[in-house]
């Protein structure tokens, strides 16, 4: 598939059997879903696709292991196949990752604890390599001595140590990408995708739903889509669109968030619980170390996803206590992933929603709200919120198809084809960005630069290319500069990538979409401020 348009006159088209509002990893798998299954399928996000939760997460696929802990044998075997499905549909864009922790003398980590839980776990798992490129099989846990696990992990708690174990999942090499060709899959099967669109009034016949008013967010023009169902994947969006329509409240939010720090990184996760208790987890990350996960003691309200600045000291305290190797600082912190997510309150304490729920609402037939919770399991909740709508159950197959682009095929010699073609040379650095970041796409993208003379980078210090901005706009259905520098591209997805490259892009795409030289400076100025990463009160 060459790309993705915005064309919001799509929605008034035709009717639609369902409406998707949500363009996360949620509601993007339950278009593609349900497009699969023959349905007439439209969805729209008042944001970009990604641009909320999804954009926020620690880049893993996990395999349920925290779940057998707790005796959820159920979960685990759902994570452990919704993991292999990843490995499925996307071997491009995922690579198996080992998580290191210590065990302790005398307490629930003990070597002898932990070995019976990997036996166990093992079991559970004998499929889990089953129909995987032999490059993506995953390991069997395993156990370390004490010297080889203070070597791998620097500054481990000491007291008691009598060891490690390191068990394998599997990494998001680029989960913005990834998110974007579950998109690119959807409007493949022929799924209607508007970005910048919000959801205004829902539309009842009696009990029955018939459409949603939407609104869009660049002139304001609302429209009419017409559908028998409206499924919400909303993410922190949900709160208010169920206060607007009279639905029932769904869960409460808590503050999430992971710190990008610039230190530099081993090819190894590490994780160790904080001074608090909680557990975080350091993983390797564009060459940097991403940890996680902090949550706010107190539950939140969505119009403040961003981190205070206490939120920030609380959590470089956390950082501190458990990886103390790290020496984090706020000079060390080079982006803030953070966003509200679903939680749940129990005897006066949060914590976060341990699985994703799926909401009906009395008297209002083909409306249904899906609160997602992980990134690995958000094809199997998609999944069921398509099965309970009731489409067609014969025609499930978002866990097997390959989706766009995220292939294993020769993407260097695709890329060489093209730069022969344009008598083209391009430098190691560049080339293996573009294999690694579009995969089968590349040609295509590397196409567009030359022909449009943009195949410089967009600065020194970064792999991307000018011509990259161009094929953006012109195939990503982008409306902001945010939607080129977080999520079409990788440029500033890992950090500020320095003021030439970020103005460089803004040109180019104000050039494309028209922008006035006002429009340009607040385009920046919002990406700015989102590099900042926290808020202060």
């Amino acid at each position: 598939m060459a790309g993705m348009t915005r064309d919001p006159e799509q929605l008034t088209a035709r009717p639609f059997d369902l409406l998707v509002v949500g363009g996360g990893i949620h509601g993007l798998f339950a278009a593609y879903d349900a497009a699969l299954r023959g349905w007439a399928v439209a969805l729209v996000d008042r944001g970009d696709f990604g641009g909320g939760i999804s954009f926020n997460h620690q880049r893993t696929l996990h395999g349920g292991l925290r779940a057998l802990q707790s005796g959820q044998v159920r979960k685990c075997l759902e994570q452990i196949r919704e993991r292999r499905a990843w490995a499925a549909i996307a071997p491009h864009l995922v690579r198996p990752l080992p998580f290191l922790i210590g065990t302790y003398r005398g307490t629930r980590r003990s070597r002898l604890l932990v070995r019976a839980g990997f036996r166990v776990y093992d079991s559970l798992g004998r499929r889990r390599n089953l129909g995987v490129l032999p490059e993506l099989h995953l390991p069997k846990g395993r156990m370390e001595s004490a010297a080889a696990t203070r070597r791998l992990f620097r500054g481990i708690n000491e007291p008691g140590l009598s060891g490690g174990a390191i068990w394998y999942d599997y990494q998001t090499v680029h989960p913005d990408r990834l998110t974007w060709c579950v998109a690119l899959a959807a409007a493949d099967a022929g799924a209607q995708l508007v970005n910048y669109t919000d959801a205004v009034a829902l539309h009842r016949d009696g009990g029955r739903v018939t459409g949603v008013d939407v609104r869009d967010t660049l002139n304001g023009e609302t429209r009419t889509v017409q559908a028998s169902h409206v499924l919400l994947a909303a993410g922190a969006g949900l709160a208010s669109l169920h206060d607007a329509w009279g639905l029932a409240p769904p869960p409460p939010l808590v503050r999430a968030a992971n710190l990008l720090l610039d230190r530099p990184a081993r090819d190894i996760a590490v994780a160790a619980p904080s001074r608090r208790g909680a557990m975080y987890t350091a993983v390797p990350w564009r060459e940097h170390v991403l940890v996680g996960t902090y949550q706010s003691p107190t539950v939140v309200s969505a119009i403040h996803p961003s981190l205070t600045e206490e939120d920030l000291d609380v959590f470089l305290a956390d950082v501190g206590s458990a990886f103390p190797a790290l020496e984090a600082d706020r000079a060390a912190v080079r982006f803030v992933h953070s966003a509200c997510v679903p939680a749940r309150v129990q005897g006066g304490r949060v914590d976060l929603l341990p699985e994703s729920q799926l909401l009906r609402h009395q008297g209002t037939d083909g409306l249904l709200s899906l609160v997602g919770v992980k990134y690995t399991t958000a094809r199997l909740s998609a999944e069921r919120a398509i099965d309970l709508l009731g489409a067609p159950a014969g025609r499930r197959q978002t866990g097997r198809r390959v989706l766009p682009h995220a292939d294993v095929a020769d993407s260097d010699g695709l890329l060489q084809e093209v730069l022969r073609r344009h008598r083209l040379g391009l430098d190691r650095d560049v080339m293996r960005h573009l294999a690694s970041w579009y995969g089968t796409e590349g040609a295509a993208v590397v196409n567009d630069a030359a022909e449009s003379g943009h195949l410089t980078r967009l600065s020194s210090t970064t792999p991307v290319l000018a011509g990259e901005v161009v094929h953006a706009v012109r195939h990503g259905a982008v409306v902001r500069l945010a939607d080129v520098v977080f999520r079409r591209t990788p440029l500033a997805s890992a950090g500020d990538p320095g003021p030439e490259a970020l103005d460089r892009a803004a040109a180019l795409t104000g050039d494309l979409l028209g922008w006035t030289p006002e429009r340009r400076a607040e385009e920046l100025a919002l990406v700015r401020a989102r590099l900042t990463g926290f808020e202060t009160r």
